[in-house]
């Protein structure tokens, strides 16, 4: 079981009534699993409340009924309250934290909460989701939800069928935006022993150590401050941070993935929320692109990325990996370039 917080800014009435949440993109919502535990965050000028606990009932679904006015969010996953819906208020989060002797660690929460509102969904470590749920179970009032209601449009699951056929791969041989990557490769990481988590399993193998199996995989994971990796794989020995780029490498991206190496590396470093038990594991940055790219553009990235590295001065192993992916009829591949 993992734990989420998904947000809104004003429809928490909506999802709570149809008992779904919709986001814009598929990758958003890509990696929730049936049992997994959600929390819904409504934080506007007028409130800042959390919701829940909520249990996933159904994975990710593309569904056009019309929930939120004026507002799309097709894909969409569906959960059942079980117990009663507590609400929460941000002050009772840093109450509860005071209660625990531990305000550092639930002030932490708020601000993960408050700097990424923003964003569909949340990932949270295992220890954040834990408090999250005694906090809101100890102090929260229960909800009283309004009418149960039903989706009436068609529920259409979304696999990795249903991404091929959505970027025509069979015929374009790329995909049509990086979204739809990361769905299809979260996807593809759910079935252990599929063509695609063999090949990302023996990318991971490339630095020491490193096995799916022994792994926490997070999406769009906030690793320091207000700005997602993609992809990030963490264990014991390592921060695997995967940023996926649809198209080959060219020089025109290039400051766009020096920003991002820029934040991950430096932003990683001592972050509690993947480096408990081991403050100095391995960083292992993964850029993955189609096939073909420039080699004077990632000699440039390798010389962006060592750069970077020897302004850190800790005793930790860093390394940049480039990760060509190709489409066959199997599938996606890697290819180390």
């Amino acid at each position: 079981m993992r734990y989420y917080i998904v947000t809104t800014t004003k429809f928490a009435e909506q999802c709570l009534a149809y008992l779904t949440y919709g986001a814009t993109q598929s990758n958003w919502l890509a990696n929730l699993d049936i049992g997994d535990t959600i929390f819904l965050s409504q934080f506007n000028y007028k409130t800042q409340q959390i919701f829940g606990p909520l249990n996933v009932t159904k994975r990710l679904f593309y569904n056009k009924t019309l929930i939120y006015p004026m507002q799309r969010y097709f894909y969409r996953v569906q959960f059942s309250s079980g117990n009663p819906i507590y609400a929460i208020e941000e002050t009772d989060l840093y109450l509860y934290g005071v209660h625990c002797n531990e305000v550092s660690f639930y002030s932490r929460i708020i601000n993960l909460i408050q700097q990424n509102k923003h964003l569909h969904c949340i990932p949270l470590t295992n220890r954040e989701g834990e408090a999250l749920l005694n906090a809101i179970q100890e102090l929260g009032t229960e909800y009283q939800n309004s009418e149960q209601k039903t989706l009436i449009q068609p529920i259409i699951e979304v696999n990795q069928e249903y991404i091929w056929g959505k970027n025509k791969l069979d015929k374009k041989h790329k995909f049509a935006s990086e979204s739809d990557l990361e769905t299809y490769l979260l996807l593809s990481l759910k079935i252990k022993g599929s063509y695609e988590y063999d090949g990302f399993n023996e990318a991971l193998a490339n630095c020491s150590r490193n096995r799916l199996e022994d792994s926490v995989i997070y999406n769009q994971f906030i690793l320091g401050n207000a700005y997602p990796a993609d992809i990030v794989v963490v264990n014991a020995e390592s921060i695997n941070v995967f940023e996926l780029k649809k198209d080959s490498l060219t020089s025109t991206i290039a400051p766009q993935i020096e920003k991002e190496m820029r934040k991950h590396l430096c932003y990683s470093i001592l972050s509690e929320r993947v480096t408990e038990g081991n403050p100095f594991k391995d960083f292992n940055f993964y850029l993955v692109c189609l096939c073909g790219g420039n080699h004077k553009t990632k000699v440039s990235i390798s010389n962006m990325y060592k750069s970077l590295k020897n302004r850190i001065r800790l005793a930790r192993k860093s390394n940049l990996i480039f990760l060509e992916y190709n489409l066959t009829d199997n599938g996606l591949s890697f290819l180390h370039a």
